[in-house]
């Protein structure tokens, strides 16, 4: 992955409030804007037919700063692989749509969720690292979204489609708000500045409930 040479190279402008544009190859290209807070995104989504692809966003920051849960969930994944090292996945829904989603945290310096955990929107579920053969040396988080598609099952999503304040709006967690858990959209998977992770339970905010349902089991690779 040459572009997560940027931060090394002087490319990346700022560590917060910015974001990279996307490559050629990607036909849909979503206007995205920034809170000044939020860490930077080094590298977008890039799906394309026959070319390469990088099926996520890369937050940068600093080895050991918080990852945060996007939205509420159940852990279906909590393993280590040498590609991509320490890499959480969390189960969305169904949600109000009958629609599962699943987030995919890697290249994560430490786990701090173990498979079958509950988690709330906002809560700490590992640390940014450099972790795995893919992670290039280079502290940050590779996030990636997987939505239900009918027949085709959980298929690669650009993150920038769901977040809370709208397409390409990325939305910063704040602890104070309300969210609803019933509507799959996302906040940013690291705190922004000001904005610290959630300090509760998954049990307090009720996800208990809202997860009774058919989950769709994470990767049978994985190792707790």
């Amino acid at each position: 992955m040459p572009s997560l040479l940027l931060p090394v190279l002087g490319c990346v402008p700022e560590d917060h409030g910015w974001a990279s544009v996307y490559r050629p190859a990607q036909e849909n290209k979503i206007k995205v804007v920034m809170p000044a807070g939020a860490p930077s995104i080094s590298q977008q989504f890039l799906f394309s037919t026959n070319g390469p692809k990088h099926l996520g966003i890369d937050v940068i920051g600093r080895v050991g700063d918080p990852v945060i849960a996007v939205a509420g969930g159940r852990v279906t994944g909590s393993f280590s692989e040498p590609a991509y090292g320490n890499r959480v996945e969390i189960t969305h829904g169904p949600d109000a749509e009958g629609r599962l989603s699943r987030t995919v945290y890697k290249h994560l310096d430490e786990r701090l969720v173990s498979k079958g955990d509950i988690v709330a929107r906002g809560q700490q579920v590992g640390t940014l690292g450099t972790t795995g053969m893919l992670g290039g040396g280079i502290p940050h988080l590779h996030f990636e979204l997987y939505r239900q598609s009918g027949a085709e099952g959980l298929v690669s999503t650009d993150p920038h489609r769901l977040w809370v304040d709208g397409v390409g709006r990325v939305t910063c967690f704040d602890p104070a708000a309300s969210y609803d858990e019933t509507r799959f959209r996302m906040t940013y998977p690291a705190p922004c500045l000001g904005q610290p992770a959630a300090a509760v339970t998954a049990a307090a905010t009720g996800l208990e409930a809202l997860l009774q349902g058919p989950q769709d089991t994470a990767d049978q690779r994985a190792a707790e």
